[in-house]
């Protein structure tokens, strides 16, 4: 999947079109929102092979999307920002070369199924803060990798599991992103 001497032309032109993508929205777009959506790329709409996920903190992680977001800001296909005060945030905006990022990584990104995905995910999930996102993410992550028993005993566990790793959600908040997720049928229980 690299281009030209090995560059992963299409993890860098990835990065590039969510900021592109994410430029005029109204919700902020950061370094956990893009870890995030590109988790919730690769389980639910079945782009693979980019990273390698392992759950961390706010959820999902990928070292390698974090390095590789540090590559493309060094090359300005994006332009990542510290904001507030306090607790410590990013932004991140198109950079001054981000279209001829996102060109070099065309054949990935245009390809119909990947171009179907990301519209799909953005308009599915893109209002989403990194927060609910985080949540959103963990669900699913532990839903893939823990063993889940089928109906309302799995719909128990999955919740208890969630619950024991992000306890600052509560029950209900957990409750809602489970049925949530389940109503869209991105997880199930049988």
């Amino acid at each position: 999947m690299s281009g030209a001497a090995g560059i992963p032309w299409e993890r860098y032109g990835l990065i590039a079109e969510f900021a592109y993508r994410f430029e005029d929205r109204h919700s902020p777009f950061g370094k956990t929102k893009l870890q995030k959506l590109v988790f919730l790329l690769q389980e639910l709409y079945d782009v693979k092979s980019l990273y390698r996920f392992s759950l961390h903190t706010y959820g999902p992680f990928a070292a390698k999307l974090r390095r590789d977001l540090d590559i493309v800001d060094s090359l300005e296909g994006v332009g990542v920002e510290m904001v507030g005060t306090g607790l410590r945030g990013y932004h991140i905006a198109p950079g001054n070369l981000n279209e001829e990022l996102r060109e070099k990584g065309k054949c990935f990104i245009t390809s119909e199924h990947v171009s179907k995905s990301l519209d799909q995910l953005v308009r599915e999930f893109g209002s989403y803060s990194a927060k609910e996102l985080e949540l959103r993410s963990t669900v699913i992550f532990v839903h893939r990798h823990a063993k889940i028993p089928e109906g309302e005993d799995g719909r128990r566990k999955l919740r208890q599991l969630v619950k024991d790793i992000k306890p600052r959600f509560s029950e209900h908040e957990i409750e809602e992103a489970v049925r949530e997720l389940e109503k869209k049928e991105h997880i199930s229980f049988g």
